[in-house]
């Protein structure tokens, strides 16, 4: 996919629809629909409309607005930036794979155009009509942030793999410090309404996850988890700083991204059940983490929709912006020759 585009690509047009999608069951073969309830998908269902996308074709522009998001059910999609080096993968859709969930969220234009790689058939769910549905159902809002959870972090192991293409790690084995456990240390409960409170969410309907949640201390450059353990928590900052990183042996340390007072970070263990893939150290000055775990995040899950749905949002927010970063980061490092 070498040089610069030089050619305006055609664009499929989403108002010309295939036949209805033949049933809202369909969508529960996807792993992504799979905890959805035969009602919700049938809201869902109700708001998209399948359309075939011919190989070579435009879905949409990198710089585009647009809140719709898609499910591709055959076919293969491919999101890329036009840079001067020419067209750079940034990521691959798969059939029951989703795309545009990031504008749907955050509502910023689009960080990527998607084009179908081989001929596609694609669910346009309309972001109006969804954003209907869910406030009328906070079900289904809970329903579709987990969804939007799961594909966020597919994306995001992605680019990792991606950034360790384009940096391939040798057969030496870097020895590193092991994981070091936190300690536990006391934080009053409004301590942690109030950083709840900082990141948006409400404090009254999170009173009991603030209430349980642990917090756990790390002295300064400790290694809260390794890069290939396998890891059933999420920790949100509550002081200092978390960088998130990975080591490549020959080339050192790439810094992914740094967490202050806020941050979310260790959360896709808790989705896909994959092992680290990534390192999380604590900074200079140490910090101080809540500590959120498969067990607990059970319990979110089984309080008010409207509660599960505002935290799993927050969690989607934080993925998007990190998604978006690190896509830049791998778009530029693409259009740069690597080092020798």
């Amino acid at each position: 996919m070498g040089g610069p585009e030089t050619q305006v690509m055609s664009r499929f047009d989403p108002n010309v629809a295939r036949a209805p999608l033949a049933g809202f069951s369909d969508l529960r073969a996807f792993r992504v629909f799979q905890h959805f309830g035969d009602t919700q998908l049938a809201q869902l269902a109700a708001h998209g409309r399948e359309n075939t996308v011919p190989q070579g074709h435009v879905v949409y522009d990198e710089g585009s607005a647009g809140d719709d998001f898609f499910v591709v059910l055959a076919g293969a999609i491919e999101g890329h930036r036009n840079t001067t080096a020419g067209r750079q993968p940034a990521t691959r859709i798969r059939v029951g794979q989703l795309f545009g969930e990031v504008s749907y969220l955050d509502g910023r234009p689009r960080d990527l155009a998607t084009l179908a790689t081989e001929h596609s058939v694609v669910l346009t769910l309309s972001g109006p009509g969804v954003r209907q549905a869910v406030a009328a159902d906070p079900g289904l809002g809970a329903a579709l942030a987990r969804t939007f959870w799961h594909s966020l972090a597919a994306k995001i192991r992605q680019a990792n793999q991606f950034m360790g293409e384009l940096l391939p790690p040798s057969n030496a084995v870097e020895a590193r410090p092991a994981a070091l456990p936190g300690s536990a240390v006391e934080l009053r409960p409004g301590a942690k309404l109030d950083l709840f409170a900082e990141s948006g969410l409400s404090a009254a309907e999170l009173r009991l996850l603030a209430t349980t949640l642990r917090a756990e201390s790390f002295p300064p450059g400790a290694n809260i988890f390794l890069e290939g353990e396998r890891g059933d928590s999420l920790y949100i900052v509550v002081g200092g700083e978390v960088a998130i990183s990975r080591r490549i042996p020959g080339r050192g340390e790439i810094v992914l991204a740094t967490f202050p007072r806020g941050g979310v970070f260790g959360e896709m263990a808790l989705i896909d059940d994959q092992l680290r893939s990534a390192d999380a150290r604590s900074g200079p000055g140490g910090c101080t983490a809540l500590v959120l775990s498969q067990r607990d995040l059970d319990e979110v899950l089984q309080r008010p929709s409207e509660a599960a749905a505002q935290f799993l949002g927050l969690v989607c927010r934080v993925l998007c912006h990190r998604l978006r970063a690190m896509i830049g980061q791998l778009a530029g490092r693409r259009a740069q020759p690597l080092e020798p």
